[in-house]
Order: C-alpha cells, then structure tokens, then sequence
C-alpha cells in the first residue's frame, strides 16, 4: 500500500499541479500511465481535485468497490511528491 493515505489529495488541485503530464499508477493492478494535464483542464475544469480525479481514474475497479466497503484500490500520482505540493502524510 503506498505511504500516502487516499485522501492525501485532499485540496490539491489541477490548478497547483503545472506539469504537462500527471503520472497514474497502481502497485496492486501492475498498471501505470500519462494523462495530459491540459486536456484534464478543459474537460473537468482547473479546481478539479486529485481526490476526484483518482477515482474517476480508477473508475470499475473491483478493490476500489469492495464489498466490505473498503478502498483496497492503490491507484495514485506519484510525480505529485516531485511537483513540490504539500501532501498530508499517512499518520
């Protein structure tokens, strides 16, 4: 599971994150990815939060909806540490 807890992103937003593209992995799916910053921003708009876009990005995922309720899903964005935005660690 990663150091960062799910609602780590909590606040962060398109807007802060400047990079040109956003990294996606999961460490339990073995899936990994790009997506394009500025095509995300026309989209959703800039105040869209990582919080939102991790689960529109892990949409269907069977450890994200497990049926204990649970969030087993460990997709997250791991160029966001790079980015110099202030995460809240897991604690």
């Amino acid at each position: 599971m990663s150091s960062i807890r799910k609602n780590a992103y909590d606040g962060v937003t398109l807007r802060e994150f400047r990079e040109a593209t956003i990294a996606v992995a999961c460490l339990v799916c073995d899936r990994h990815g790009e997506l394009d910053r500025r095509t995300l921003v026309k989209q959703y708009g800039a105040s869209l939060t990582f919080v939102t876009l991790r689960r529109r990005v892990a949409m269907g995922c069977a450890k994200m909806h497990g049926q204990d309720g649970i969030d087993r899903c460990d997709t997250h964005f791991p160029g966001l540490n790079g980015a110099g935005l202030s995460l809240k660690k897991e604690g």
